[in-house]
Protein backbone atom coordinates (compact mmCIF):
# COMPACT_ATOMS: atom_id res chain seq x y z
CA UNK A 1 0.00 0.00 0.00
CA UNK A 2 1.25 3.01 -0.90
CA UNK A 3 2.30 5.79 1.86
CA UNK A 4 -0.11 8.95 1.39
CA UNK A 5 1.94 12.37 2.23
CA UNK A 6 2.19 16.03 0.96
CA UNK A 7 3.28 16.57 -2.01
CA UNK A 8 7.01 16.92 -2.69
CA UNK A 9 7.64 15.48 1.10
CA UNK A 10 10.56 13.15 0.18
CA UNK A 11 9.96 9.25 0.93
CA UNK A 12 10.66 7.51 3.73
CA UNK A 13 14.22 6.14 4.23
CA UNK A 14 13.81 3.66 6.64
CA UNK A 15 10.82 1.13 7.62
CA UNK A 16 8.48 3.47 9.58
CA UNK A 17 7.82 2.63 13.08
CA UNK A 18 5.29 -0.05 14.60
CA UNK A 19 2.04 1.69 15.08
CA UNK A 20 -1.63 1.48 14.51
CA UNK A 21 -2.68 0.65 10.37
CA UNK A 22 -2.89 3.05 8.27
CA UNK A 23 -6.10 3.52 6.50
CA UNK A 24 -6.78 1.90 3.47
CA UNK A 25 -6.46 4.16 0.42
CA UNK A 26 -9.70 6.19 -0.85
CA UNK A 27 -10.49 3.84 -3.80
CA UNK A 28 -10.56 0.67 -1.51
CA UNK A 29 -13.78 1.98 0.66
CA UNK A 30 -15.44 1.02 -2.76
CA UNK A 31 -16.27 -2.58 -3.62
CA UNK A 32 -15.23 -3.51 -7.00
CA UNK A 33 -18.45 -3.76 -8.50
CA UNK A 34 -19.61 -0.11 -7.13
CA UNK A 35 -15.99 1.16 -8.07
CA UNK A 36 -15.96 0.92 -11.93
CA UNK A 37 -20.07 2.13 -11.98
CA UNK A 38 -19.14 5.44 -10.06
CA UNK A 39 -16.40 5.78 -12.31
CA UNK A 40 -18.89 5.50 -15.47
CA UNK A 41 -20.88 8.15 -13.69
CA UNK A 42 -17.98 10.65 -13.04
CA UNK A 43 -16.94 10.06 -16.85
CA UNK A 44 -20.49 11.40 -17.96
CA UNK A 45 -20.72 13.82 -15.15
CA UNK A 46 -17.47 15.11 -14.32
CA UNK A 47 -18.70 18.48 -12.50
CA UNK A 48 -21.08 16.13 -9.75
CA UNK A 49 -17.72 14.86 -7.68
CA UNK A 50 -20.64 14.02 -4.88
CA UNK A 51 -23.57 13.77 -6.23
CA UNK A 52 -26.90 13.06 -3.76
CA UNK A 53 -26.70 9.33 -2.46
CA UNK A 54 -29.82 7.88 -1.38
CA UNK A 55 -29.78 3.91 -0.07
CA UNK A 56 -31.81 1.83 1.92
CA UNK A 57 -31.29 -1.38 4.59
CA UNK A 58 -31.80 -3.98 2.56
CA UNK A 59 -29.75 -3.02 -0.75
CA UNK A 60 -30.10 -4.88 -4.09
CA UNK A 61 -27.39 -5.07 -6.29
CA UNK A 62 -27.86 -6.57 -9.95
CA UNK A 63 -24.25 -6.64 -10.66
CA UNK A 64 -22.69 -7.14 -7.12
CA UNK A 65 -20.30 -5.48 -4.85
CA UNK A 66 -18.67 -8.39 -3.45
CA UNK A 67 -19.56 -10.60 -5.73
CA UNK A 68 -21.40 -11.00 -8.64
CA UNK A 69 -25.28 -11.19 -8.99
CA UNK A 70 -25.51 -12.85 -12.24
CA UNK A 71 -27.82 -10.16 -13.58
CA UNK A 72 -25.45 -7.88 -14.98
CA UNK A 73 -27.35 -5.00 -15.02
CA UNK A 74 -28.15 -1.51 -13.18
CA UNK A 75 -30.87 0.85 -13.71
CA UNK A 76 -31.02 4.56 -14.69
CA UNK A 77 -33.59 7.34 -14.92
CA UNK A 78 -34.03 10.43 -16.30
CA UNK A 79 -36.25 12.83 -14.89
CA UNK A 80 -37.14 16.40 -15.80
CA UNK A 81 -36.66 18.52 -12.97
CA UNK A 82 -39.92 20.74 -12.03
CA UNK A 83 -40.02 24.95 -11.61
CA UNK A 84 -38.91 25.77 -8.27
CA UNK A 85 -37.21 22.40 -7.46
CA UNK A 86 -33.83 22.84 -5.92
CA UNK A 87 -32.54 19.18 -5.25
CA UNK A 88 -33.69 16.18 -7.13
CA UNK A 89 -36.48 14.01 -5.66
CA UNK A 90 -36.01 10.76 -3.56
CA UNK A 91 -38.77 8.92 -5.25
CA UNK A 92 -36.78 7.61 -8.21
CA UNK A 93 -34.70 5.65 -5.74
CA UNK A 94 -37.46 3.95 -4.12
CA UNK A 95 -39.16 3.43 -7.30
CA UNK A 96 -36.20 1.91 -8.56
CA UNK A 97 -35.58 -0.29 -5.47
CA UNK A 98 -39.13 -1.95 -5.59
CA UNK A 99 -37.55 -3.12 -9.46
CA UNK A 100 -34.77 -4.29 -8.08
CA UNK A 101 -36.40 -5.91 -5.22
CA UNK A 102 -38.88 -7.52 -7.83
CA UNK A 103 -35.91 -9.44 -10.27
CA UNK A 104 -34.28 -10.84 -6.67
CA UNK A 105 -37.24 -12.03 -5.53
CA UNK A 106 -38.97 -13.71 -9.11
CA UNK A 107 -35.16 -14.08 -10.38
CA UNK A 108 -37.07 -12.63 -13.73
CA UNK A 109 -34.29 -10.41 -15.42
CA UNK A 110 -35.28 -7.17 -17.42
CA UNK A 111 -34.26 -6.42 -20.96
CA UNK A 112 -33.85 -3.64 -23.74
CA UNK A 113 -37.53 -2.80 -24.55
CA UNK A 114 -39.50 -4.65 -21.81
CA UNK A 115 -42.67 -2.95 -20.24
CA UNK A 116 -43.84 -3.00 -16.09
CA UNK A 117 -47.62 -1.98 -15.73
CA UNK A 118 -47.12 -0.31 -12.78
CA UNK A 119 -50.75 0.83 -12.42
CA UNK A 120 -50.21 3.97 -10.46
CA UNK A 121 -48.22 7.27 -10.37
CA UNK A 122 -44.33 6.64 -10.17
CA UNK A 123 -44.47 9.64 -8.30
CA UNK A 124 -47.52 8.68 -5.82
CA UNK A 125 -48.92 12.10 -7.46
CA UNK A 126 -52.09 12.43 -9.82
CA UNK A 127 -49.88 12.29 -12.91
CA UNK A 128 -50.81 10.33 -15.90
CA UNK A 129 -47.39 8.65 -15.53
CA UNK A 130 -48.20 5.31 -14.47
CA UNK A 131 -46.00 2.98 -16.30
CA UNK A 132 -42.62 2.19 -17.20
CA UNK A 133 -40.75 0.64 -20.61
CA UNK A 134 -37.02 -0.21 -20.38
CA UNK A 135 -34.03 0.87 -22.75
CA UNK A 136 -30.32 0.94 -22.90
CA UNK A 137 -29.12 3.84 -21.48
CA UNK A 138 -28.36 6.39 -24.39
CA UNK A 139 -25.15 7.97 -22.75
CA UNK A 140 -23.90 5.50 -20.33
CA UNK A 141 -21.55 2.70 -21.63
CA UNK A 142 -21.23 -0.71 -20.76
CA UNK A 143 -18.53 -1.06 -18.18
CA UNK A 144 -16.02 -3.56 -17.28
CA UNK A 145 -16.05 -4.93 -13.49
CA UNK A 146 -14.27 -8.00 -12.01
CA UNK A 147 -17.48 -9.75 -12.31
CA UNK A 148 -18.24 -9.23 -15.80
CA UNK A 149 -19.79 -6.50 -17.97
CA UNK A 150 -22.48 -4.30 -16.51
CA UNK A 151 -24.80 -2.81 -18.95
CA UNK A 152 -27.22 0.19 -18.09
CA UNK A 153 -31.22 0.05 -18.27
CA UNK A 154 -32.81 3.28 -18.49
CA UNK A 155 -36.37 3.59 -16.78
CA UNK A 156 -38.64 6.10 -19.15
CA UNK A 157 -42.04 6.45 -18.08
CA UNK A 158 -45.13 6.61 -20.05
CA UNK A 159 -48.86 6.45 -20.12
CA UNK A 160 -51.54 4.14 -19.91
CA UNK A 161 -52.12 4.65 -23.76
CA UNK A 162 -48.36 4.37 -24.53
CA UNK A 163 -47.97 1.23 -23.02
CA UNK A 164 -51.04 -0.82 -24.03
CA UNK A 165 -49.39 -0.02 -27.42
CA UNK A 166 -46.54 -1.23 -26.62
CA UNK A 167 -48.01 -4.49 -25.22
CA UNK A 168 -50.35 -4.70 -29.09
CA UNK A 169 -46.92 -3.92 -30.98
CA UNK A 170 -43.56 -3.82 -29.34
CA UNK A 171 -41.73 -1.67 -26.31
CA UNK A 172 -39.22 -0.70 -28.96
CA UNK A 173 -41.07 0.83 -31.27
CA UNK A 174 -42.95 2.99 -28.96
CA UNK A 175 -39.53 4.18 -27.15
CA UNK A 176 -38.45 5.02 -30.88
CA UNK A 177 -42.12 7.50 -31.02
CA UNK A 178 -41.24 8.74 -27.10
CA UNK A 179 -37.76 10.20 -29.05
CA UNK A 180 -39.53 11.82 -32.03
CA UNK A 181 -41.65 13.75 -29.69
CA UNK A 182 -39.46 16.45 -27.60
CA UNK A 183 -42.05 16.81 -24.67
CA UNK A 184 -42.68 13.08 -24.51
CA UNK A 185 -38.88 11.80 -24.44
CA UNK A 186 -36.43 13.23 -27.08
CA UNK A 187 -33.47 11.54 -27.66
CA UNK A 188 -32.35 11.22 -23.98
CA UNK A 189 -36.13 10.06 -23.04
CA UNK A 190 -36.00 12.04 -19.97
CA UNK A 191 -39.55 11.26 -18.03
CA UNK A 192 -41.57 14.24 -17.59
CA UNK A 193 -44.02 13.91 -14.56
CA UNK A 194 -46.51 16.47 -15.45
CA UNK A 195 -47.24 15.47 -19.33
CA UNK A 196 -50.55 15.93 -19.84
CA UNK A 197 -50.73 14.26 -23.08
CA UNK A 198 -50.33 10.86 -24.63
CA UNK A 199 -48.15 10.70 -27.72
CA UNK A 200 -51.02 9.85 -29.56
CA UNK A 201 -52.65 13.34 -28.53
CA UNK A 202 -50.19 15.10 -29.20
CA UNK A 203 -49.89 13.90 -32.76
CA UNK A 204 -52.59 11.83 -33.77
CA UNK A 205 -50.94 10.88 -37.11
CA UNK A 206 -48.79 8.53 -35.01
CA UNK A 207 -51.44 5.65 -33.74
CA UNK A 208 -52.57 4.83 -37.76
CA UNK A 209 -49.42 5.34 -39.29
CA UNK A 210 -46.50 3.90 -37.00
CA UNK A 211 -48.40 2.18 -34.08
CA UNK A 212 -51.27 -0.10 -36.72
CA UNK A 213 -49.01 -0.33 -39.06
CA UNK A 214 -46.24 -1.72 -36.77
CA UNK A 215 -49.27 -3.78 -35.34
CA UNK A 216 -50.18 -5.58 -38.95
CA UNK A 217 -46.49 -5.73 -40.22
CA UNK A 218 -44.97 -6.66 -37.30
CA UNK A 219 -47.22 -8.20 -34.95
CA UNK A 220 -47.02 -8.37 -31.39
CA UNK A 221 -43.53 -9.60 -29.47
CA UNK A 222 -45.29 -10.01 -26.22
CA UNK A 223 -44.93 -13.29 -25.03
CA UNK A 224 -47.19 -14.02 -22.09
CA UNK A 225 -49.45 -12.64 -19.48
CA UNK A 226 -49.24 -13.26 -15.80
CA UNK A 227 -52.14 -13.18 -13.69
CA UNK A 228 -53.49 -14.62 -10.18
CA UNK A 229 -56.70 -16.22 -9.68
CA UNK A 230 -58.27 -17.45 -6.62
CA UNK A 231 -61.52 -18.53 -5.26
CA UNK A 232 -63.67 -20.04 -2.21
CA UNK A 233 -66.88 -21.88 -1.56
CA UNK A 234 -68.74 -19.61 0.36
CA UNK A 235 -71.77 -22.25 0.68
CA UNK A 236 -69.35 -23.93 3.92
CA UNK A 237 -69.15 -21.81 7.10
CA UNK A 238 -65.48 -21.20 7.81
CA UNK A 239 -63.20 -22.89 9.96
CA UNK A 240 -61.38 -19.93 11.83
CA UNK A 241 -61.54 -16.35 11.48
CA UNK A 242 -58.58 -16.49 9.21
CA UNK A 243 -60.52 -18.01 6.53
CA UNK A 244 -61.29 -16.17 3.53
CA UNK A 245 -65.32 -17.38 4.10
CA UNK A 246 -65.09 -15.32 7.20
CA UNK A 247 -65.36 -12.23 5.28
CA UNK A 248 -69.03 -10.72 5.30
CA UNK A 249 -70.94 -7.74 3.99
CA UNK A 250 -73.05 -7.43 6.83
CA UNK A 251 -74.00 -10.42 8.81
CA UNK A 252 -74.22 -12.55 5.47
CA UNK A 253 -71.23 -14.11 3.51
CA UNK A 254 -70.43 -13.10 0.36
CA UNK A 255 -71.90 -15.12 -2.54
CA UNK A 256 -71.98 -14.97 -6.60
CA UNK A 257 -74.96 -14.03 -7.93
CA UNK A 258 -76.00 -16.68 -10.52
CA UNK A 259 -75.31 -14.44 -13.27
CA UNK A 260 -71.84 -13.88 -12.22
CA UNK A 261 -71.07 -17.88 -11.53
CA UNK A 262 -72.87 -17.96 -15.35
CA UNK A 263 -70.35 -15.87 -16.51
CA UNK A 264 -67.51 -17.48 -14.90
CA UNK A 265 -68.39 -20.63 -16.08
CA UNK A 266 -68.96 -19.75 -19.71
CA UNK A 267 -65.42 -17.88 -19.75
CA UNK A 268 -63.70 -21.25 -18.72
CA UNK A 269 -65.48 -23.33 -21.08
CA UNK A 270 -64.25 -20.58 -24.28
CA UNK A 271 -60.78 -20.84 -22.25
CA UNK A 272 -60.81 -24.44 -22.44
CA UNK A 273 -61.81 -24.49 -26.14
CA UNK A 274 -59.35 -22.21 -27.14
CA UNK A 275 -56.78 -23.76 -25.10
CA UNK A 276 -57.79 -27.15 -27.37
CA UNK A 277 -56.63 -26.02 -30.38
CA UNK A 278 -53.49 -26.22 -32.02
CA UNK A 279 -52.16 -22.29 -31.69
CA UNK A 280 -50.03 -22.26 -34.91
CA UNK A 281 -50.77 -24.42 -38.23
CA UNK A 282 -48.81 -27.34 -39.28
CA UNK A 283 -44.99 -26.32 -40.50
CA UNK A 284 -44.68 -27.47 -43.92
CA UNK A 285 -42.03 -30.23 -44.39
CA UNK A 286 -40.91 -28.83 -47.51
CA UNK A 287 -40.51 -25.65 -46.16
CA UNK A 288 -39.09 -26.81 -42.28
CA UNK A 289 -35.28 -26.73 -43.17
CA UNK A 290 -35.31 -23.12 -44.61
CA UNK A 291 -37.40 -21.92 -41.82
CA UNK A 292 -36.28 -19.26 -39.11
CA UNK A 293 -36.72 -19.19 -35.79
CA UNK A 294 -37.65 -16.37 -33.88
CA UNK A 295 -38.10 -16.08 -30.42
CA UNK A 296 -39.99 -13.36 -28.61
CA UNK A 297 -38.21 -11.58 -25.41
Amino acid sequence: MAELRPSGAPGPTAPPAPGPTAPPAFASLFPPGLHAIYGECRRLYPDQPNPLQVTAIVKYWFTGTDGPSGFGFELTFRLKRETGESAPPTWPAELMQGLARYVFQSENTFCSGDHVSWHSPLDNSESRIQHMLLTEDPQMQPVQTPFGVVTFLQIVGVCTEELHSAQQWNGQGILELLRTVPIAGGPWLITDMRRGETIFEIDPHLQQERVDKGIETDGSNLSGVSAKCAWDDLSRPPEDDEDSRSICIGTQPRRLSGKDTEQIRETLRRGLEINSKPVLPPINPQRQNGLAHDRAP
